[in-house]
């Protein structure tokens, strides 16, 4: 091989390798740009959020409105009634800023087991009147006691949240469970509503639940049946 042939060689391989590097490249950048889209879509609402700006709605009154929120993994294929006139749909949803954690499964004796996965994997159930939905509830495992922290991170800069009332009962059959408190969650565009966050069913199965009931009007007479302090 000719020293002119060498190089020509040489340059060919030069310019291959370019090629490969720009190549290599430009994909790297498009996979960043798809991660950091997909990254803002993710945290742009969360499922709560979603979930309360079509209840604050007035297309939040109705029971097929919320077969569209793609947040929502429906467990119930449709509403159930559960008492006289009044009707459930439940679902699964994941609250943002949790870990993953020992989570007991609930069931006694040998069915007992601790399960590890995210605290954040919730249960929201729709209720109301055959008519209309009038109430959301979100369950999640483990007692919580930060409850303004948790809907913050959960409603970030579209919601102002105020305390209106605190150090609620937690009932004398609630095991280990702490005090509630109320909130009122003014929503970007759709007025307000009211948050009941309370300590449940904690027992020997479990480490109980955190909950927070939505609902329209602002729940005077349970504030007042919890002897809560109000604050606003």
């Amino acid at each position: 091989m000719n020293l002119k042939h060498l190089i020509a060689v040489v340059a060919v391989v030069a310019s291959s390798l370019v090629a490969c590097q720009k190549g290599a490249t430009a994909a790297d950048n498009a996979d960043k740009h798809k991660s950091d889209s997909e990254h803002a879509t993710l945290t742009s609402s969360s499922d709560m959020l979603a979930a309360a700006e079509l209840f604050a709605s007035d297309k939040g009154r109705r029971w097929d409105a919320y077969s569209s929120l793609p947040q929502i993994k429906w467990i119930d294929a449709s509403r159930k009634q559960y008492g006289s006139g009044r009707y459930s749909r439940a679902g699964k949803i994941l609250l943002v800023g949790f870990s993953v954690k020992d989570i007991p499964n609930g069931r006694p004796g040998l069915d007992f087991e601790v399960i590890r996965r995210n605290e954040g994997k919730s249960t929201l159930s729709i209720s109301g009147s055959q008519s209309e939905v009038d109430s959301i509830s979100i369950s999640k495992p483990l007692y919580s006691d930060n409850y303004l922290s948790i809907l913050k991170q959960q409603f970030g800069a579209k919601a102002l949240i105020s305390t209106i009332a605190e150090k609620c009962s937690a009932g004398e059959f609630e095991e280990g469970a702490g005090e509630g408190a109320f909130f009122a969650v003014s929503l970007t565009g759709q007025g307000t509503i009211y948050v009941q966050a309370s300590q449940e069913e904690g027992g020997k199965y479990t480490a109980g639940y955190t909950v927070f009931k939505l609902t329209r009007n602002r729940p005077s007479e349970v504030i007042a049946e919890l002897n809560c302090k109000r604050t606003s």
